[in-house]
């Protein structure tokens, strides 16, 4: 046995007042009288034995000392020793990320399922269980530890809200973990719609619909038209969850400053996804909104986004060659004249620059000290440097090439077809430095990250070439791979799409055009300490003329589950009864015993329509049900009696 609130023992020596009293007690005085025949009449009526006199007199100091030890061993709060399967503490882990906020037919979230399923198994753990809760999104949160303290759990989880940011459980289990292996004989709930890691011993409370319908976008990026002013074109994938019971039609609605740009209608299968390209006209700093439109759609925070046509600085580029080929210098030219970027020209007598530039482009030539702070893109390499490894060949003309990613960013737009390259280097590059061309058998174009640094390394001569000068390929190639080093860099900052979930350093008000899952509002957030986690879905700006999008844009938030089958529905946790319930009860008897009722059955008890009727309220109820004693107490009214 043990004592959950053991500060209360010290009160045993409060027995000790009723033995000081019992123990000086009056006692009886003589008092001269003028008859004693009124006192003998009485001694007759009440005539006991000496001995039953002396065992009243013990009975009643044992029962109140009883009642007295009962009350501060109830406050103790006794409990016995825990069965093999027992529930000593739990930890409760909710989901809060995006696809809680999925709603039924009657409108309820899943977070809210989540809550009264977790609410209901709370209220029927004994007051002993140590409990722990914990909310996750992408990051996890310990909102209580360890603690007996039931009311307060439930009122942390009521104030519990979905937020549109992907979840990831794996570190939120693991801290569940740790705090459950604090205590013996401790549980794990998982209140979640996705089924936990088969690798966690958990108790799932699933909450996902039976049948889920949803359409959501799962990618988005804008850029500038490489080779045209004031156009852009962006990239947005759309996704059907893979529980979908049908193929879906969903309305894409694209709109600049108000104005309706695109109208797109597609047909998606359960789990197919569509990848569109959309050219766009606008002025920078307008606001571009695209909207998903679906019928019987659930899930509403990835139906929609906000961004503004970026207002993008002119890249720094500079370029070092020995020889510079004219068609290299002519899609460098065209690139210029748009305004996308900004060119130092020099030999290699001009290395290194005195300025750090977004982009270093090596044409038939490269440093023997490679550049680590920035992207590189080399063109033509003769020598070997860095993690360019190459050995210079005569012109080797191929007819055409093979495209092995053409969904890399480099070939965006860019045709493969009628290209026919000189191979001008044999290439030995890194694993991590992925093949885009290949001609015959070796790679012409490659593409990669290097120990964090952006490469694209061309091994074929553009000039040299037939038909490439003819064809835009090249130009676009070059614009793209640009962009691509540059992606990182300050010039591109607001072509950057974040994260919800991710952080904004910024001192100034952040003012959004947010998508709330229905509509777009007009918001603002104040950062704390020059930080802002970015919890909404849409563009913003700051006072500082800085300006951006944040959104969802989550395949597994999309992917709605469905509700399994075979899932557990209820998780009745087994734990012993406090022992405290026996001193209660013995209280109860000994008040009882102690204070008898004045009402006899002289009183009432031989009246039969008393008799009838109790017999009546014992027959509806059962004879310890609370509705007979309140039965007992509307008949005694009734009479005129009153029980004392």
């Amino acid at each position: 046995m043990r004592f959950l609130t053991p500060s209360y023992l010290h009160l045993l020596w409060l027995a000790l007042i009723p033995l000081v009293l019992w123990l000086f007690r009056r006692q009886a005085k003589r008092v001269p009288v003028s008859t004693l025949l009124f006192f003998k009449s009485l001694a007759r009526e009440h005539q006991e034995s000496a001995w039953l006199r002396r065992i009243k007199k013990w009975l009643s100091l044992l029962l109140t000392l009883l009642v007295l030890f009962f009350a501060i061993l109830a406050l103790a709060r006794p409990s016995g020793n825990l069965s093999a399967d027992a529930i000593s503490a739990v930890v409760m882990v909710v989901d809060c990320s995006a696809s809680m906020a999925a709603q039924d037919l009657q409108g309820q979230t899943r977070l809210d399922a989540a809550k009264q399923g977790v609410k209901a198994r709370i209220r029927a753990l004994p007051d002993q269980t140590v409990v722990s809760l914990i909310a996750f999104d992408a990051r996890s949160r310990v909102l209580l530890s360890r603690s007996r303290n039931h009311r307060e759990c439930l009122r942390l989880l009521d104030e519990l809200t979905p937020v549109p940011i992907e979840g990831k459980p794996e570190a939120a289990l693991t801290v569940a973990q740790r705090l459950a292996d604090l205590e013996t004989h401790s549980r794990i709930w998982l209140a979640s719609d996705s089924q936990p890691p088969a690798t966690t011993a958990v108790d799932w409370i699933p909450v996902a619909l039976k049948e889920p319908l949803n359409v959501g976008l799962t990618g988005f990026q804008i850029r500038h038209s490489p080779l045209a002013r004031d156009r852009y074109e962006a990239f947005v994938k759309v996704s059907a969850a893979a529980d979908n019971k049908s193929k879906t039609t969903t309305t894409l609605e694209v709109s600049i400053s108000g104005r309706i740009a695109q109208l797109r209608e597609l047909d998606l299968a359960p789990g197919e996804s569509s990848a569109l390209i959309l050219p766009l006209e606008g002025v920078r700093g307008q606001q571009l909104e695209i909207r998903l439109k679906t019928a019987s759609d659930c899930f509403g925070w990835d139906d929609g986004l906000a961004a503004p046509l970026p207002k993008t600085k002119p890249l720094t580029v500079a370029w070092f060659s020995e020889k510079p080929d004219p068609f290299t210098e002519l899609a460098l030219s065209a690139l210029i004249e748009n305004g996308r970027i900004e060119m130092r020209k020099g030999d290699p007598t001009a290395w290194p620059p005195k300025e750090q530039p977004d982009v270093y482009v090596f044409e038939h030539w490269l440093p023997k000290e490679w550049p680590t702070d920035r992207p590189v893109i080399a063109l033509t390499p003769q020598s070997s440097s860095g993690p360019v490894k190459t050995r210079a060949i005569k012109s080797v003309p191929y007819d055409g090439v093979r495209s092995v990613q053409p969904d890399h960013p480099v070939l965006f737009r860019a045709s493969s077809s009628r290209i026919a390259v000189t191979q001008t280097a044999l290439l030995t590059l890194p694993a991590s430095i992925e093949p885009l061309w290949i001609a015959g058998n070796e790679t012409v174009l490659a593409a990669g990250e290097y120990d964090g640094q952006r490469l694209v390394v061309a091994a074929f001569s553009p000039s040299q070439s037939e038909q490439l000068a003819l064809l835009p390929s090249f130009p676009l190639i070059l614009g793209n791979a640009l962009y691509w080093c540059a992606e990182n860099s300050e010039a591109l900052t607001d072509m950057r799409t974040l994260h919800t979930g991710e952080m904004l350093h910024t001192d100034a008000l952040v003012l959004w055009h947010a998508w709330n899952g229905s509509a777009f509002i007009e918001v603002a957030d104040d950062p704390a300490h020059g930080l802002l986690a970015l919890n909404r879905i849409g563009s913003w700006e700051t006072g500082t003329d800085r300006s951006g999008t944040c959104a969802l844009i989550s395949a597994s938030e999309t992917n709605l589950p469905a509700l399994a089958t075979d899932a557990a529905h209820s998780i009745q946790p087994t734990a012993p009864q406090a022992f405290c319930f026996i001193a209660k009860r013995f209280i109860r008897m000994s008040v009882a015993t102690a204070r008898p009722s004045a009402c006899s059955q002289r009183e009432y008890g031989n009246e039969p329509g008393v008799q009838r009727s109790l017999a009546s309220e014992n027959h509806r109820h059962p004879p310890h049900h609370p509705s007979c004693a309140f039965a007992m107490n509307k008949l005694m009214a009734q009479r005129g009696t009153r029980c004392c």
